[in-house]
Formats: structure tokens, C-alpha cells, sequence
């Protein structure tokens, strides 16, 4: 291990890596993976060698730097942990240097640079490699490795070798007290969002469990500035979007709501909200509606806030439903009075009114999808259920949706009532529709339908006051 000062960084550097380091640090970067104010990542090339340059910006934030008076930067953590995985036999891309510049604030810039592995984040794909992703998982236990964000992202797989390395050891950490069989089962859990392991129940189970605690976090990601979502002003406007859907168009319409309602066609003109579409483009602006709602709004965001929040989440789940794009607040006095968000239009739709049987069918399953991630939906009518010209059910309409993490047996059959209500006004509820869209139901979420609608036991109830389904 190799000591130095160069350009006013303090340095730890592997011995064969610290000859290079003068060359790389001003060397131009091939690919540019993050730069924003808090982080900046690169990936570089000299001699014939590839490495990733990870900038941490503590002196962009006033008081940030002084903290690592009192504990070590994230970076500092991350070269420790790699030297005691690798002592463990853990496999890790190499780390090869630490640089930290100190001035009386603190810790103003961290730096670290690992070198680069030529492998592909494992995918589903990959089924093959899968007994040495468990093999990797029964090391990490054995070695008393835990981490809190382990997902394939996380780990490298060179295809032509089957070798499977770590890349980020953020979230990693060494538990000394926890037995191997809890690492290893919290492991696979996590590993069981995203890939079908062959796992027992119990590790299915808490995989399904994990996953939609994970994903409800990683919904609350649209609402800052990150590499997929930021926030711009148009106008009077403050808009929060996706950085990938500021084309002319969308921004046309950011620019001037009022002018993209002048020549939309008219989805809804009521007291509550507004809904105009153009150009494959929907617009919903909330209006202000009752007073109450304004002091609400303060502590739980604006309907727009929420409808694109809960868009983009029944996104990350894979439910069907129009693909929010943006969001802003018109505010009086600091009050959000109305709010507007912008979505992809589903073009040539129909809603659940003209569906055949077999659409019913598909919307019961996106129904039970809905429930087996953790969401609920009071207002499931014909009007915001809609189908594509291919037949594909999509959820609209998202006022009346809420994740509450479990669905109880209560409101699942609630939901179901009201879907059914839905279709009794349309005419389509038929016997034949309310056996196959049940039977629908039950076998996606692998339960029985009179567990849901249980006979009354009172002789006395009349028959048509029993439930609809």
C-alpha cells in the first residue's frame, strides 16, 4: 500500500496502480455514467486498461464537509469494507485508490477508483449462472457479509467465465452476530425481486414482501433530482419530470397549460379537474375544490403530486396504466390551489363498458395484480378501466388508489363490488362474466372466491340484498 499527496488529495493507492495515477487524474473521461452536484462517475481508459472514477462533491453542501470531522466519508467506508471482503474471499471489483482533500470546512471532496470488470449486470436471462449466484450467497453468509441493497444491478457476471463479482459496496457490511442462515435467506429475498431463484416458500415469501417495501421507496425517487427525474421552472410554473421526456412537444405544453386546453379534446370538464388530450399527450389540471383540501395538501402534497407518484410506482410494479411524464403546482399564498400532471395518451381505448368476456377476464388479473402488490382502488368503474386497440387492461384515473402494503380480505372484496357495480351499469354483468372474472381472480392470487364473499348465515337476510359477486 502506497501513501501521497497530488493535487491536494490525500492518497491511499494500491502499489501496482500508484505509478498510474498521475496519468489518469488528467486523463479525459471515455463515458461519463453520473455528473451532478453531489456525485460525479466516470469511466476512464489509459494503457490498455479500464477504471471508474467515483467523485464524491462534499464541499457543494455548506455544512456537509465538517461531518467527516466525526466519521469517515461513504468512500473511506467502501475502501475499508473492499480490503476486509477480499480478506474474506469475497469477490469484489478491485479497489485501487482512496484521495480525500481536507481544508478547514472539513472534508470538502472524497474520490475512489476501482478498476474495471468485464461483466454484464446479472439478468433473468441468466438462468444458467444461477447456482453460482447461490454459491455467492452461500459465501457472503459463511462469511458474515450482509447487505441491504442487493440486487443484480449490484453485481457483475462475465458470461464466457460464470465469475460473478460485487461493484458497489454501498449497503454491504459485516455482521458479526447475525447467523448465517438469516444473512443468507435476507440475501435471497432480496435477490428474489428481480430473478426467479429456485427458492423455498419462505424465501418466495419474504422476497414478495421485500420487494414491494422496495419499490414504494424507489417511487418516492420521481419526486426529486436524480439521473431519471429533476425539476425545471416553465412560466410561473415549477415542474417535476422526467428528464427523458423533455421533447419539444412536452415542453410546448409545460410552457403554457392553458394554451395545450385550448386546442385538446375534452376527456372531462367537471368542478374537480379538468382533461384535455392532443398530440398523444393527456393533460389533468385539479381545480380547486373545497377549502379543506388546501390545508390537506400542505402535508400531503396536491392530487397532481400524488397521481404522478402513484403512477410512476403502479409503473416500477409493472401495472398497466398512462405513463406520467411530469407535474406542478399552481400555489396562492404558498397553498397549492390547483395542480396539473402530464401522462401519455393510450391511444385508440376503450373502456371496460365494451369489453368482450375475455377482456373482463384480463381485467380481474390486472385487478388481482393490483392487490398482490400492495394497492387498493375505490373507484374501479368501467370509465378508468381501459383497454388498448391490442386488448391490454390499463388502470386510470388514480384518485382512488392507495398503497396500504397488505390488502385485506375486506377491501379486496370491496374493490371487487365496486368493479362489479361498474359493470352492472354497463350491462355486463352476467353470470358468466362474474364465475370467469372470479375464477380469474382467485387463480392469479391462489385463493378460493367464497373466501372473499362468504354465504350469509342468516335466513332471514333477502336474497337481493346479498352481494353482487
Amino acid at each position: 500500500m502506497t501513501r501521497t499527496t497530488l493535487h491536494d488529495f490525500r492518497w491511499h493507492l494500491a502499489d501496482d496502480f500508484a505509478p498510474l495515477l498521475e496519468e489518469l487524474w488528467r486523463a479525459q473521461p471515455v463515458t461519463v455514467v453520473k455528473d451532478d452536484r453531489a456525485k460525479f462517475v466516470a469511466r476512464y481508459e489509459i494503457h490498455g486498461r479500464a477504471f471508474y472514477v467515483k467523485r464524491y462533491r462534499h464541499g457543494a453542501f455548506a455544512l456537509r464537509p465538517a461531518k467527516f470531522f466525526f466519521k469517515p466519508s461513504q468512500a473511506a467506508q467502501e475502501w475499508r469494507l473492499a480490503e476486509a471482503l477480499e480478506k474474506r474471499g469475497v469477490p469484489v471489483v478491485r479497489h485501487l485508490a482512496l484521495g480525500e482533500h481536507w481544508t478547514a470546512r472539513g472534508l470538502v471532496e472524497s474520490v475512489l477508483i476501482t478498476e474495471a470488470f468485464d461483466g454484464v449486470p446479472v439478468e433473468p436471462r441468466h438462468g444458467k449462472f444461477f447456482p453460482a449466484l447461490l454459491a455467492l450467497v452461500d459465501l457472503l453468509a459463511r462469511a458474515g457479509v450482509a447487505h441491504d441493497d442487493f440486487h443484480p444491478a449490484n453485481l457483475l457476471l462475465q458470461e464466457t467465465t460464470g465469475e460473478i463479482r460485487l461493484i458497489d459496496l454501498y449497503g454491504a457490511r459485516l455482521a458479526a452476530t447475525e447467523p448465517a442462515e438469516q444473512i443468507r435467506d435476507t440475501l435471497l429475498a432480496q435477490l428474489g425481486i428481480s430473478l426467479r431463484l429456485p427458492v423455498n416458500a419462505e424465501a418466495a415469501r419474504r422476497a414478495h414482501d421485500l420487494r414491494k417495501q422496495k419499490l414504494a421507496a424507489r417511487a418516492r425517487r420521481c419526486l426529486k433530482s436524480n439521473r431519471d427525474f429533476t425539476r425545471r421552472q416553465f412560466g410561473k410554473l415549477s415542474w417535476q419530470l422526467r428528464r427523458a421526456s423533455l421533447t419539444p412537444e412536452v415542453e410546448a405544453v409545460l410552457r403554457d397549460p392553458k394554451a395545450f386546453f385550448a386546442r385538446a379534446r375534452v376527456l372531462k370538464n367537471g368542478r374537480s379537474s379538468t382533461v384535455g388530450a392532443a398530440d398523444g399527450l393527456v393533460l389533468k389540471r385539479n381545480n380547486f375544490k373545497k377549502p379543506l383540501n388546501l390545508v390537506k395538501d400542505l402535508l400531503r402534497g396536491s392530487r397532481g403530486r400524488r397521481d404522478f407518484l402513484k403512477g410512476y410506482h403502479l409503473e416500477l410494479c409493472g401495472l398497466a396504466t398512462a405513463r406520467v411524464l411530469a407535474t406542478a403546482e399552481e400555489r396562492v399564498l404558498g397553498v397549492p390551489a390547483r395542480s396539473f400532471v402530464l401522462m401519455e395518451e393510450i391511444t385508440h381505448a376503450t373502456n371496460a363498458a365494451r369489453a368482450t368476456t375475455r377482456g373482463l377476464v384480463e381485467m380481474a388479473r390486472l385487478i388481482a395484480h393490483l392487490h398482490e402488490e400492495g394497492f387498493t382502488h375505490r373507484d374501479l368503474k368501467a370509465a378508468n378501466l381501459l383497454f388498448t386497440a391490442e386488448g391490454a387492461p390499463h388502470l386510470i384515473d388514480l384518485d382512488g388508489l392507495n398503497f396500504v402494503n397488505v390488502v385485506t380480505t375486506a377491501e379486496a372484496a370491496a374493490n371487487l363490488r365496486r368493479f362489479a357495480e361498474g359493470l352492472a351499469t354497463a350491462k355486463k354483468l352476467t353470470r358468466g362474466n362474474v364465475i370467469a372474472c372470479l375464477l380469474a381472480y382467485g387463480r392469479a392470487r391462489k385463493i378460493f372466491p367464497r373466501e372473499l364473499f362468504p354465504r350469509a348465515r342468516s335466513e332471514n337476510k333477502p336474497r337481493a340484498a346479498q352481494p353482487s359477486w
